[in-house]
């Protein structure tokens, strides 16, 4: 007796998992006769169960649930809303008399009446009120009809020894692999491995399979969670799962249910505005919702994305200030994905108000330590005022997978073998190798490919040689390969996977730690992390295929007209043509520095140089005048070669220094300027910020007149020596307040700094600048104007 009531907790518990999506999913098709036939089969097999189980409980709440189900398939009741809840909420009742029965616990049987009062629609006010329409569409593969298999219930202990006695398995035949290719070649013997390697092999692929779970498992829950999410915010979404089918190890789908559980409330309740609200933003009413999951090599990737207002980085910042986490200096400092890392702090909440469903800061810096836990990665994608997207990288665990042994920095990694495409020789006559740029680049068999050396990614010294080195082709996740130099490939073997720690998988590179055939643990390689690492996000085309003919030649490439032209080093680049307001031969006596800028004399003002360039070998220097619309900016040159058509998307971007990227033109390879790091480069003049107010408080103050206000008119900013006789500034000014005694007139509403004469602040909430901090003090001068404009 004790075998069939486990039995039947454990068929009952792994039903209920499923059955919640699909209850969902036939409230809002109601027509859809198989769901409502899987219902009633669940509710019938557990009444006809409960009798020689003596379950009395669940004999009454399945009976009823039965009943009604039996009233709407022959037409004499509609599926309504309260009928649908009363039938999610006996659900919810089993499930908790399962666990109770499971743990020997026991659970008030007073409110199972008001459950089956629900059911036969008896005004019970106490159960819950009427909902709304449903507000979710879910979407939920049917299953297809079939023969049932067999099955056995083992514990998983027993399937974990089966899985590390395989794993053993595999290095032992990996060991004697290796011991039969240092012995003579014995056709017999070889023969017998080979039927010895194939047993072995289907044996894991049998014993792996045991530990798979589809991922559907994790998903079942996720339709009934956002169903009821949505009635109690008055929220309309529209759910879709993608990936169900993709299978992953048991554990991991128990360890990833919380993370993606938090992060799809966050989703509903932060990201997808209220309908009226999406209606003013123009939006669809309904928000989408979509959870996708889908494997890349040894990892499971899950998308979570939404169509809704995005995460407002700066809004974190400004929380982050007025906890005292964060000072206006530092954060004046932060690029945007430091932000936007900021919602990973403990405490940290954008909610406005504390609800029942978030709100209080606990949350997201717990499920990306659950993540990197078990070896996992998380990362955001947000796009303000359009959506977000979280993505989780976890690995499959215990696996094993066909790869390769590399060298490279006097050490051994493993890669993927699904991951290469070719492996060649640095000496090999289809390829060649150019360094332009500060990138390299591979040509192999006239296909180019970003190029480079896994020694430089990983941080490792380049350790010279007897042989040449190998050149290996890897496709990365996006699916455009890239070439990576190693030192050697030591070997090819079946690889044992396991999870490598968190600290090893944050860096992005790696997918988990291996055991080769000597039993020395190794790193396995990402490869789409390498080019991440690399910053490989795109690779030049393959122009010289289309000129042959394939089929990508009827693709047609944007170009735009730019000045060909070399530099005073010798290189030859390319600058857009549009950028350029003229071009000109310039004495070398007009080009000048001070305050270590240089700058040119030129029809009697004044203009930056780039690069600080002052000094030439030359009478006569030839010069660009770039502007960007409002600066015009000085660029020396060595002569100007052509007028050419170069692509609007570089063959190859880059992002080293001044250089966006490298183009092909007459089968040359040319750099391209990027303007924005030109100007970037040199400092604002006065000119741009001549509307930039500063009102100094303390007007008699000297070091005030004679220090401060020089300062802040070369820095561009229009300076007022004390404040208006009648009080008024304007709302964008900044006042600044250099004595103490003068701060306490200051105004809650309008932008201030403050100012201190001693180094070090008095306590952990003084924000005021040293005087002598130049860029403190100018960060806090722009940080108060964007306070206010915020």
């Amino acid at each position: 007796m004790d075998e069939l009531l486990g039995e039947f907790i454990s068929e009952t518990q792994e039903t209920l998992e499923a059955l919640a999506g699909i209850v969902v999913a036939w409230e809002a098709d109601p027509s859809d006769r198989e769901r409502l036939d899987s219902i009633f089969r669940f509710f019938h097999t557990v009444k006809g169960s409960c009798g020689f189980l003596n379950l009395p409980r669940f004999e009454r709440l399945s009976h009823a649930a039965e009943d009604v189900l039996s009233d709407i398939r022959d037409g004499r009741r509609v599926p309504d809303p309260v009928t649908v809840n009363a039938v999610l909420a006996v659900m919810d009742r089993i499930g908790e008399l399962t666990e109770a029965v499971a743990s020997g616990a026991s659970l008030p049987s007073e409110n199972d009446e008001l459950l089956i009062g629900a059911l036969r629609q008896v005004d019970l006010v106490e159960l819950e009120k009427v909902a709304e329409p449903a507000t979710v569409a879910a979407v939920a593969p049917k299953r297809e009809q079939g023969n049932a298999q067999r099955t056995i219930r083992l514990p998983l202990t027993l399937i974990d020894q089966l899985m590390n006695g395989v794993s053993d398995m595999v290095l032992a035949r990996n060991e004697l692999s290796r011991k039969l290719r240092d012995l003579t070649s014995d056709p017999d013997l070889d023969s017998a491995f080979e039927r010895l390697s194939t047993c072995v092999a289907d044996m894991r692929d049998s014993i792996s399979k045991t530990r798979m779970q589809r991922v559907d498992r994790l998903f079942a829950a996720i339709p009934r969670m956002v169903r009821d999410l949505c009635r109690d915010l008055g929220k309309r979404v529209e759910l879709d799962l993608e990936g169900g089918d993709v299978e992953m190890d048991r554990e991991m789908v128990e360890m990833v249910v919380d993370p993606l559980t938090h992060i799809v409330r966050n989703s509903i309740d932060h990201g997808i505005e209220l309908p009226a609200d999406r209606a003013a933003a123009g939006k669809p009413e309904t928000g989408v919702l979509r959870v996708a999951a889908r494997q890349s090599g040894n990892q499971i990737v899950i998308e979570i994305s939404d169509d809704g207002r995005g995460i407002d980085s700066d809004r974190l910042v400004r929380k982050a200030m007025q906890s005292g986490d964060l000072t206006p200096d530092a954060a004046t400092r932060l690029t945007e994905a430091e932000k936007l890392d900021m919602i990973f702090r403990p405490g940290l909440s954008t909610a406005q108000a504390v609800t029942a469903v978030s709100g209080r800061g606990v949350g997201m810096d717990v499920v990306r330590a659950n993540v990197e836990r078990i070896g996992g990665v998380i990362a955001l994608d947000n796009q303000p005022g359009r959506g977000l997207k979280i993505t989780l990288r976890v690995p499959l665990t215990l696996t094993i997978i066909p790869g390769l042994i590399i060298k490279a920095g006097g050490q051994q990694f493993a890669i993927p073998r699904a991951a290469i495409v070719e492996i060649l020789h640095v000496n090999n006559e289809t390829l060649s190798i150019e360094r332009i740029g500060g990138a390299c680049i591979a040509t192999i068999r006239k296909i180019r490919h970003a190029m480079i050396d896994l020694e430089d990614v990983l941080g490792l010294p380049l350790i010279e040689q007897q042989g040449p080195r190998t050149i290996m082709v890897v496709r990365s996740a996006s699916g455009i390969p890239f070439a990576m130099g190693v030192s050697a490939v030591d070997n090819h073997e079946e690889l044992v996977i396991r999870p490598a720690s968190p600290l090893i998988m944050a860096s992005g590179v790696y997918a988990g730690m291996t055991l080769p055939d000597n039993g020395q643990p190794m790193l396995l390689l990402d490869a789409g992390g390498l080019a991440n690492a690399a910053n490989l996000s795109s690779v030049m085309e393959d122009r010289t295929s289309r000129q042959d003919g394939d089929i990508s030649s009827e693709i047609v490439v944007e170009t735009l007209s730019a000045l060909h032209f070399e530099e005073l080093s010798g290189e030859e680049r390319l600058l857009r043509l549009s950028l350029i307001e003229r071009v000109e031969d310039l004495d070398s006596a007009l080009f000048g520095t001070a305050g270590g800028r240089a700058f040119v004399r030129v029809e009697g003002r004044l203009l930056p140089v780039a690069a600080d360039r002052h000094k030439f070998d030359r009478d006569c220097v030839t010069a660009l005048r770039i502007r960007d619309g409002e600066r015009e900016l000085c660029y020396p040159v060595a002569r100007v070669i052509d007028i050419v058509q170069m692509p609007a998307v570089p063959d190859m971007l880059l992002s080293s220094g001044i250089l966006s990227g490298i183009a092909v033109i007459n089968d040359v390879h040319l750099e391209i300027l990027d303007p924005f790091a030109l100007f970037a480069a040199n400092p604002v003049g006065p000119e741009a910020n001549a509307s930039a107010r500063c009102v100094i408080a303390d007007a008699g103050d000297v070091w005030a007149q004679e220090i401060l206000a020089p300062l802040l008119r070369q820095a561009g900013h229009d300076v007022l020596l004390g404040l208006p006789e009648d009080g008024a500034v304007r709302p964008d000014d900044v006042v600044l307040y250099a004595q103490a005694d003068t701060c306490t007139a200051m105004r809650s509403d309008q932008p201030a700094v403050q100012i201190r004469n001693l180094p070090s602040p008095k306590n952990s909430k003084d924000r005021s600048v040293y005087r002598y901090d130049r860029d403190g003090l100018m960060a806090a001068i722009s940080a108060a104007r964007r306070e206010k404009v915020a």
